[in-house]
């Protein structure tokens, strides 16, 4: 049963107002008593600075029931779960925003913005996490450059580098 106070409480000290806030390690964030817990409690874990939610009540004392929501000093993340959104047509449709900073945003007209103070404004790599496509700052658009020769026709509308050669598939 809640207790219903006429005013906030004025916290004096540097403690956390409930114990279960800020934790040492995940050994006390899952040693818990059982009484103490409740499906949505957050919990800081200092060694990691690691922020979690108890999702599953019944497995509060395994890692099972926690979720990651944010890892490392200065960056939170959503580790799993799902992202949702509502739909604006009249402005931006999808947008990623960190404060007031947006760094990628669709427009309702279908424009995409990408900005940021990154050398590479927009990057995409293989699965040997090397640089297929790379668009800097400057605009200057760099493709990656194949080892081998195109040993037939280009594909219509393609574009393949070699050290040597340069090969565009036209119609």
């Amino acid at each position: 049963m809640a207790i219903i106070l006429p005013s906030g409480f004025n916290i004096t000290n540097v403690d956390p107002v409930d114990a279960r806030f800020s934790v040492s390690n995940e050994a006390a964030r899952l040693g818990f008593s059982a009484a103490n817990v409740y499906e949505g409690l957050v919990v800081y874990q200092q060694d990691t600075n690691e922020l979690y939610v108890l999702t599953d009540t019944g497995s509060y004392s395994s890692t099972t029931g926690w979720t990651l929501v944010g890892s490392g000093v200065g960056s939170t993340f959503i580790s799993t779960g799902s992202v949702t959104a509502s739909v604006n047509i009249t402005n931006d449709i999808f947008i990623i925003k960190s404060g007031s900073n947006i760094p990628f945003a669709v427009s309702s007209q279908g424009s995409i913005t990408i900005s940021g103070s990154a050398n590479n404004l927009f990057l995409i790599k293989n699965n040997n996490n090397q640089p297929v496509l790379t668009v800097s700052q400057s605009g200057v658009i760099v493709f990656a450059t194949q080892s081998s020769e195109l040993t037939g026709d280009a594909q219509i509308g393609a574009i393949y580098f070699t050290s040597s050669s340069f090969f565009i598939g036209l119609g």
